[in-house]
């Protein structure tokens, strides 16, 4: 019996499909966060933080609790290797910060710095004003970090002009020197 030619092929892949057409940069990296979880071997969650610790994108499943705990920890840290001097006292941000723990591995990578962002700003603020935005990774602790970091570097690559968080307004219009 001949299988029918217009029927879909059966697919083996478990990566999630990519959105039907339109697809917004926002669902665009929502895909690539999550397929990113499923493709690289040993990574179990992935998201992106602003620099001053807020979850803009988690990959499922994660809470919001421990993704907020999670933004706030990629933060801390890159904001601690960016102080860190260097061999010659230099200040820069780390290229990858890497945390060992007995249950993991946890990655960090600037992840943008350009002027566009999928993420929404508040009216008000100019729109070359920009935020960094981090990549924050957990790993197994038999994941190869080699290729965790290669794939992160082509993740930050394909979309690095869509992480960069646009600066918040202060709440309700106040401002530092309207705050005693």
């Amino acid at each position: 019996m001949n299988p029918d030619p217009t029927a879909p092929a059966p697919t083996t892949s478990t990566a999630p499909e990519l959105p039907a057409e339109p697809q917004t940069p926002y669902a665009k990296m929502e895909w690539l966060l999550d397929r990113f979880v499923t493709k690289v071997p040993g990574v179990t969650h992935a998201l992106l933080a602003s620099k001053d610790g807020l979850v803009l994108l988690s990959s499922n499943p994660m809470s919001k609790d421990w993704a907020d705990t999670v933004a706030a920890t990629v933060s801390g840290h890159a904001s601690i290797a960016r102080a860190t001097p260097g061999a010659r006292g230099e200040l820069l941000p780390a290229q990858q910060v890497m945390i060992e723990r007995a249950d993991g591995v946890f990655l960090i990578m600037v992840a943008g710095e350009g002027h566009r962002s999928v993420f929404p700003s508040q009216a008000g603020v100019p729109g070359d004003a920009m935020v960094e935005t981090l990549l924050g990774v957990l790993a197994e602790p038999s994941a190869d970090i080699r290729v965790a970091g290669f794939e992160m570097n082509q993740l930050i690559k394909r979309f690095g002009e869509h992480m960069t968080t646009p600066v918040r307004q202060p709440a309700y219009g106040a401002s530092a020197a309207t705050i005693r």
